[in-house]
């Protein structure tokens, strides 16, 4: 499929991910929110002609059951590589990734310029997500060539019309810069002395006060075309740094009544992309197994979600999402997108990690149906918020 570009507020059809909240943190002054930087509107690059890769056919969006397995699973993929690397992102793109991650460092101050010249290498092909980290305070990766926000911790205090008028202003400068998805807001409750909470990362302890916020917010991205993803889905705020280890959390009954309650008056007020944190919860996972990757909890989650609604996993190079998988990336990201994902996260892993999962697509488990559904809605994602036609 050919590319086309926007110009001016929404002038780029495609996404990058910049720093996925589990592929590490920036640190930011928590200063106060200021106006956008002045961002030149860049001269669009004509879309490349580009042979398909292996010999496989260009990609035909409406119709994925024309697709290759290969390009299935690719589909589904989003793949990190520091924001300087842009030569493995075009790699990326050119594998018919769904998505590309900017990992960490400082945005360049020509970044619009370098998601034009990345966005050109998907040629014929799907292109990819753009989304970034933008929770404010410690995570927010565009900081540099936008304005920093204000944690959430402090935004959560705010009245939620002002979280929305300034969750809308920066998706504006997000949208000028050719962004169209947002990994926030956090939806976790603020525990102290805990990692989300150490961090100023949830906007508040209570569950109404954290699902206000977390509302106000999604819907002030979503106002201005930005796709908001509510995270982490069961709830981070008592867990370890999933980073280092698992994430152990309180019994599901006892989520129910505490923790999950942002994220259910999140879904049901409309906003149906979450992510899924690697968290363990008796009564909700199997044992020994993270919610990224859990049929139980990831059929729990489809149901409040419901068919179009679109599961994506936190990074599964994460130690708490490689745990019982003897560290291998392409076992956990099959076992993640057999369980219910539709997105698998992955900020590293072998050079073959689609062709690995191909290898295990089977009737007893991954299923080539599975495969054609789970990408029919990520295209619907991406038809809604202008990465494809």
């Amino acid at each position: 499929m050919r590319r086309h570009f926007r110009t001016g507020a929404t002038f780029v059809a495609v996404a990058v991910i910049f720093a996925v909240s589990g592929c590490g943190l920036t640190s930011n002054n928590d200063s106060l929110n200021g106006d956008p930087a002045e961002l030149p509107t860049p001269t669009p690059i004509p879309t490349a002609s580009i042979a398909p890769i292996d010999g496989e056919l260009p990609y035909d969006s409406a119709d994925p059951t024309t697709w290759t397995d290969r390009q299935l699973v690719a589909q589904t993929i989003f793949q990190c590589a520091p924001v300087s690397n842009i030569g493995a992102l075009s790699k990326a793109v050119r594998k018919g990734l769904g998505g590309v991650v900017f990992l960490g460092g400082v945005a360049p101050s020509n970044l619009a310029q370098q998601i034009i010249k990345l966005a050109a290498n998907s040629g014929d092909r799907v292109p990819p997500f753009i989304a970034s980290d933008e929770e404010g305070g410690v995570v927010q990766r565009l900081a540099d060539v936008i304005y920093p926000l204000r944690s959430a911790e402090i935004m959560g205090t705010w009245p939620d019309a002002e979280v929305t008028r300034t969750a809308a202003k920066y998706g504006k400068a997000m949208k000028k810069l050719g962004v169209d998805m947002a990994l926030s807001p956090v939806a976790d409750l603020n525990s102290p002395g805990h990692f989300i909470g150490s961090q100023s990362r949830a906007f508040s302890s209570t569950p109404s006060g954290a699902a206000r916020s977390a509302i106000a917010w999604a819907t002030g991205l979503e106002s201005v075309g930005v796709a908001p993803v509510i995270k982490h889905w069961p709830g981070h705020g008592l867990a370890t740094d999933t980073h280092l280890a698992p994430g152990i959390l309180p019994a599901y009954d006892k989520l129910t009544k505490s923790d999950l309650i942002p994220f259910d008056r999140a879904i049901a007020a409309g906003f149906t992309a979450v992510m899924v944190g690697h968290l363990e919860s008796k009564g909700l996972t199997e044992r020994g197994v993270p919610a990224s990757r859990s049929p139980k909890a990831l059929a729990i989650l489809r149901n409040q979600i419901g068919p179009d609604g679109l599961i994506i996993t936190d990074s599964l190079s994460m130690e708490a999402a490689l745990v019982g998988v003897h560290h291998r990336t392409g076992e956990v990201v099959r076992a993640s997108l057999d369980a219910g994902a539709d997105v698998a996260l992955i900020c590293s892993g072998p050079p073959d990690i689609v062709d690995r999962v191909v290898a295990q697509i089977s009737p007893e488990g991954l299923t080539r149906d599975d495969l054609i559904e789970k990408v029919k809605r990520i295209l619907a994602w991406k038809k809604r918020f202008g990465v494809i036609e």
